[in-house]
């Protein structure tokens, strides 16, 4: 739905967002809204990517024929100071014990339709769940993390004045499986979370060659994986941060934006963002894995993904980090010239796996 907000400059800022059936009127485009724009209007109107001018008149109107404010938000200019120097009570953190609900917790995998668990019986669980000798989570203790996603709704798209298609509406993604791997100790590189997210909503794009998600992956009645609901799988994962534990992954930073969760940056170790030198690419994990590693991973090479696989290598190449920054800065910055030098010759492309037969 679109939203409303005030300018900076008035007294109360509010923004209601306008029900889903609420449309934004043609002359809402960005070329439209900044030639009406005269400098003076204190309320505009935005939709994804449309924003203009709104009347206030427009915006206080409020009613249950087609637009209902979901949030109002006001602020006071009287208050408008440096709050820095306050002290915040930090949210309180989830324990990570054994008196969690089963379908929370991270120490056993849920019985067959116990609370929020829907796995079908007879699922053959693929991790190993954490255990009480585990527990308590160290602050810092590396967890290998790769989540995938599916569409619920379609890309909208119209033709522009060039004759191209010009996204008017990105497809909707959801989270549909979440892995975490253990990055360090007895069981280090096993997984201790597989998680399959049942959808509220239809899935109308598996994406499969992204996600390696097929239909019936994520139905209880066929699927078999371990089941369960963005609820529990959120949970966990807010466990996880929660503890302090700090996340090795590739691409993290859309991933969490996705999952709708905050993670503080220094709970987070990307090898996209390690293996990268300023101002030139980023590269793919299947590129870092086959470089960095000699690693020819399965399921890209099918075109196919699979998140435990992913986050296991993730936490090798950052493994591999580790080893060349504790032989110097110096011995990090060859290595990393030495793979966009070999990148540029190969065209990023990663060859075939030798034959094992």
């Amino acid at each position: 739905g679109a939203s409303l907000a005030a300018a900076p400059s008035t007294a109360a800022a509010a923004t209601p967002s306008v029900g889903r059936d609420s449309a934004v009127a043609p002359e809402y485009t960005p070329e439209a809204a900044a030639a009406a724009w005269d400098g003076a209007a204190e309320w505009f109107v935005w939709n994804d990517f449309a924003l203009g001018p709104a009347a206030e008149e427009e915006v206080r109107r409020a009613h249950s024929l087609w637009k209902r404010p979901a949030i109002a938000v006001y602020t006071r200019r009287s208050l408008a100071v440096d709050l820095t120097a306050l002290p915040l009570r930090p949210a309180e953190r989830m324990a990570v014990a054994a008196d969690i609900a089963p379908e929370y917790s991270l120490l056993e995998v849920p019985a067959p339709a116990a609370g929020s668990a829907i796995s079908a019986a007879g699922f053959k669980p693929s991790f190993k769940p954490l255990g009480l000798s585990e527990l308590p989570l160290a602050t810092g203790q590396l967890v290998a993390i790769d989540a995938e996603f599916i569409a619920v709704s379609e890309e909208v798209t119209r033709r522009g004045k060039r004759g191209a298609n010009v996204v008017v509406k990105p497809a909707r993604l959801a989270l549909a499986r979440v892995s975490c791997v253990r990055g360090q100790g007895p069981h280090h590189g096993e997984a201790f979370v597989d998680s399959y997210i049942a959808q509220a909503e239809p899935v109308v794009d598996y994406l499969t060659r992204f996600s390696g998600l097929r239909p019936g992956d994520l139905d209880p009645s066929v699927s078999p994986h371990h089941i369960t609901t963005m609820k529990a799988a959120y949970l966990k994962l807010r466990q996880l941060v929660d503890a302090g534990c700090v996340f090795v992954g590739h691409g993290l930073k859309k991933d969490f934006e996705m999952i709708n969760m905050r993670v503080p940056p220094e709970q987070v170790l990307d090898t996209v963002e390690l293996f990268w030198a300023p101002g030139k690419r980023r590269i793919s994990l299947r590129f870092l894995a086959f470089h960095m590693c000699e690693i020819h991973m399965s399921n890209r090479l099918h075109d196919t993904h699979d998140s435990i696989e992913d986050a296991r290598t993730a936490l090798q190449i950052y493994d591999k980090y580790v080893e060349l920054r504790a032989q110097g800065q110096a011995v990090l910055d060859a290595a990393i010239d030495e793979l966009y030098r070999v990148g540029r010759e190969m065209s990023w492309e990663v060859p075939d796996a030798p034959d094992r037969r």
